[in-house]
Parts: structure tokens; C-alpha cells; sequence
């Protein structure tokens, strides 16, 4: 099985480079747009490598619902709603930029970039937070598919709609780049789609819990 994995589509605060973290924002017009096309993409993907999808699970967050749901409506497959899929939590700092973070709370953010795996933004999470509760949400989501496994969907793939920071910190884990300048060498795009396979997530799991 392969987990394909996306981030939402764009948001206003996306465009105003805003801290999202848990708050909630819907898509913008854009964010539409792009959840169509990832749509698209995966349908020429997936059809070019005689692969398919079983399901499209997804954050409860609205930016990530609703990319499932358009996703999941255009390839007709059911979308299910994870708790543990969420974007990290950034406490103090959600609304603002990154600068005016900086400038309001320059000693926790200091503390904070020190050691990003295990400290936390007051009132937020940690990387590892992050990860502990992603992997969760993932082995709840093989539950899942082990309960309903048939003949027909054993070979299928499933899609995650999720967040950047999740995702960057996968993509971290698995390309070997160190968590305090992650942020920088990692880039995870608004609605596209990132692919592992299973035995890939397992070791980036092992690496988290070591």
C-alpha cells in the first residue's frame, strides 16, 4: 500500500503569511481551485501506474475537510474525518507573522528554536507532540482498513489530506534533515501530493521513537 499525503489547498492566511496552526481557516478561491487540480493529478497518477485508491482520509481542520471533500468527490471515494491529522499547534503565535512572532515573543521563540523536537510555543505544541499523535491517527487509520480488508481493496492506496507541518516533518524524518533548520530546507506546498510507502512511514516511525 502507498499513502499518498497533501496539504490542504490555500487559505487567506496563507497568502497574508499568516500562523495558521489549529486555528481554523477555510480555503480561499485559490484553495478550491487547487484542491480540483490535485484531483486531477492523482487521477492521471494513479491511472499512469495502474495504482488506485481505496479512501481519503482526512484533518478535521475546514482547510483539510474541504480539500477531501472535493478530492474525494471527483474520484468518488469515501472521506473520513481523523482526529491526529491536525496542523501543529503554535499557541502565542497563530495570526501573526512569523516577524511580528519574533517581536512579541523573542525569548520563547528563542527557547523554542533551540530544541524544536521537545520544546513548545507557550500554549502550543511540540515537534514531537506533533509526530506522537500523527502516528495515532495513522495506526488508527490501519485499523480501519485492516477491519474492512476484501479482496478488492487489498492492493488499493489511500490518500491523507493533512498540513505542512506534518508533512515537513515526515519528509524531515525520512530525507535525514536535521528538525532545527527543517523549516527551511523542507518545502510542502499548498494540495500537493507527497507519496510513502508503508514500510517508509514504519521507519520514520521508528526514527521518531528512538
Amino acid at each position: 500500500m502507498r499513502i499518498y499525503m497533501a496539504r490542504h489547498g490555500e487559505t487567506d492566511w496563507n497568502v497574508e503569511r499568516r500562523i495558521q496552526g489549529s486555528t481554523d481557516i477555510p480555503l480561499n478561491e485559490n484553495g478550491i481551485r487547487q484542491a480540483y487540480s490535485l484531483s486531477n493529478y492523482l487521477e492521471r497518477q494513479l491511472c499512469a501506474e495502474d495504482h488506485s485508491l481505496s479512501s481519503v482520509f482526512t484533518s478535521p481542520l475546514k482547510r483539510a475537510k474541504e480539500t477531501a471533500e472535493i478530492v474525494g468527490g471527483e474520484l468518488h471515494l469515501p472521506v473520513r474525518v481523523i482526529s491526529g491529522l491536525e496542523e501543529m499547534n503554535f499557541g502565542v503565535c497563530e495570526g501573526k507573522s512569523w516577524l511580528e512572532a519574533k517581536k512579541e515573543y523573542p525569548k520563547e521563540l528563542e527557547v523554542w528554536e533551540e530544541n524544536k523536537q521537545f520544546r513548545r510555543i507557550p500554549g502550543g505544541e511540540s515537534y514531537q507532540d506533533v509526530l506522537n499523535r500523527f502516528f495515532s491517527a495513522y495506526s488508527l487509520i490501519k485499523k480501519e482498513l485492516e477491519e474492512e480488508k476484501s479482496d478488492a481493496n487489498k492492493e488499493k492506496d489511500i490518500l491523507i489530506i493533512t498540513h505542512g507541518a506534518v508533512i515537513m516533518l515526515l519528509l524531515s524524518l525520512k530525507e535525514g534533515h536535521s528538525f532545527q533548520d527543517s523549516f527551511i530546507r523542507v518545502r510542502v506546498e499548498n494540495a500537493r501530493a507527497y507519496f510513502f510507502e508503508e514500510d517508509e512511514i514504519e521507519a520514520i516511525r521508528a526514527k521518531c521513537q528512538a
